[in-house]
């Protein structure tokens, strides 16, 4: 009996051998990982212009873009990898713990939170990728998201915490539930669309001053402000105008919070 159970692993491990192009990665190596110390580090080939998604319940995201075709993510207990990181979780999870699953395709990356029962810690992400990239979606229920040098495409939504993105090209849909969105738009092309919504937040959008752009901005319990000549008298709490060639879309929506648009030379780097 116990020769035939060894046989029926041996034919399994082989079947998941032969299945080259799905690759998963599951840190179990430490049992007591989360919580107790250490990390989740994987370093993994990955070709620019590819797609990255990224799943988080608790914790804080960080992805910064890099001239190199691999992907590293890292990952600790939530309030580790930062000094000053603050804990998002729930009091009473001390017990519980998680691990973090990383599934890689042709040409798509999948990284997540696997909870067990009882609950589960939060978890902060370290996250290295091409500078060219597409993040559909990069989710998190609670913490906030920062996303840094990279063009492609990208759709952030973050439930409460706030979504700060620098030194981004492209399309990007950014939706929050409670947060505050602070936003740098470079080398805004044609055909580029990007949308940021906030339920109950500000939203900060800093462009080039000779960014080309058709811009709308709606905040029905706030004001727009923009330093830009939108063509009506501002503050107001619904704009719609146009800045240069107009050859990309920007709409923007607080319902309950305000909006300002900012020149990226008044940045504070």
């Amino acid at each position: 009996m116990k020769k035939h159970i060894i046989w029926i692993l041996a034919l399994a491990a082989a079947g998941l051998a032969a299945s080259s192009c799905i690759v998963a990665v599951v840190d179990t190596s430490d049992p007591s990982l989360f919580p107790g110390g250490g990390e989740f580090r994987r370093l993994l080939p990955f070709q620019a212009g590819g797609t990255v998604l990224l799943d988080n319940s608790f914790g804080n995201i960080e992805i910064y873009g890099w001239d190199r075709n691999e992907v590293e993510v890292v990952a600790r207990e939530a309030g580790t990898l930062r000094p000053g990181v603050y804990w998002l979780g729930f009091p009473g999870w001390g017990g519980a713990q998680s691990r973090v699953q990383v599934d890689r395709f042709d040409g798509l990356l999948k990284i997540r939170t696997r909870n067990q029962e009882g609950g589960a810690r939060g978890l902060d992400f370290l996250v290295s990728l091409p500078v060219s990239v597409n993040l559909n979606p990069v989710h998190c229920r609670e913490g906030n998201i920062l996303l840094s040098g990279v063009y492609g495409q990208a759709v952030l939504d973050v439930r409460k915490g706030d979504v700060r993105v620098e030194n981004f090209s492209g399309s990007l849909d950014a939706s929050l539930g409670r947060g505050n969105a602070d936003i740098e738009l470079l080398d805004l092309r044609q055909g580029d669309e990007v949308r940021i919504t906030s339920t109950a937040g500000d939203i900060i959008l800093y462009l080039e001053k000779n960014a080309g752009v058709r811009l709308e901005a709606s905040a029905p319990l706030g004001r727009v402000e923009s330093d830009f000549d939108l063509g009506q008298k501002l503050p107001d709490q619904k704009v719609k105008g146009q800045l240069g060639d107009g050859k990309a879309f920007i709409s923007l929506a607080a319902a309950q919070g305000r909006i300002s648009i900012k020149k990226v030379k008044d940045l504070d780097r």
